[in-house]
């Protein structure tokens, strides 16, 4: 491979550029550089997630999508002492998930990256979105969650969030109680202050 076909950190960053910019074009709010998402309802946005890997042949986009739900998150956070944070999702899952036979996005220094982005930001707007829009609701947004409660990663915490939000107190105290037995050293942090504002 040449020198000139050969992919580096600042072609990665215009690959990255060209997508969040056609994200943007097709209606994506662009809140950071980095960064686009589309407010659905209720504080529910329907959330985008660019992981990428630079690779010497190529850079590879691996595109996520879901939901970030402010009241969950921000709920979460304050409990937990943390800022809020947008740019992390509530739930998502690979786009690929949802289109099976969508090629990979591949840039290489061949590539039209304009043409390229621009799938992207489609596969977003008709596939994408309406994922999201229907998985906007506490109620769609919750057997998600439980779902991946047994690989923590802040899904237990959530779980326990929406029951509250939903006004399932009873139900949220308990899955709180009962998940705190096994998982003092990952749960104590969040589960004490929000067993705390159960009691007010």
């Amino acid at each position: 491979m040449s020198a000139v076909e050969r992919c580096d950190a600042a072609y990665k960053q215009r690959v990255l550029e060209e997508c969040y910019r056609a994200l943007e074009a097709a209606g994506f709010t662009r809140y950071r550089k980095e960064n686009v998402d589309w407010p659905l309802r209720n504080d529910f946005h329907c959330w985008v997630g660019l992981n990428h890997a630079l690779k010497q042949e190529y850079v590879e986009v691996n595109p996520f999508v879901g939901v970030h739900a402010v009241p969950i998150m921000k709920l979460c956070t304050a409990l937990e002492g943390r800022k809020y944070n947008r740019s992390i999702a509530t739930y998502a899952v690979h786009m690929g998930e949802l289109a099976p036979n969508e090629k990979m996005f591949r840039f290489t220094r061949q590539t039209n990256l304009e043409a390229e982005a621009a799938r992207l930001a489609h596969l977003y707007v008709s596939i994408g979105l309406p994922y999201g829009e229907s998985i906007a609701s506490y109620q769609h947004l919750l057997p998600l969650l439980q779902e991946r409660v047994p690989v923590l990663g802040g899904y237990p915490e959530r779980v326990a969030a929406c029951l509250y939000l939903m006004g399932r107190k009873d139900e949220a105290r308990a899955f709180v109680e009962d998940f705190l037995k096994d998982h003092r050293g990952y749960f104590e942090c969040f589960a004490m202050p929000f067993l705390k504002l159960l009691t007010h």
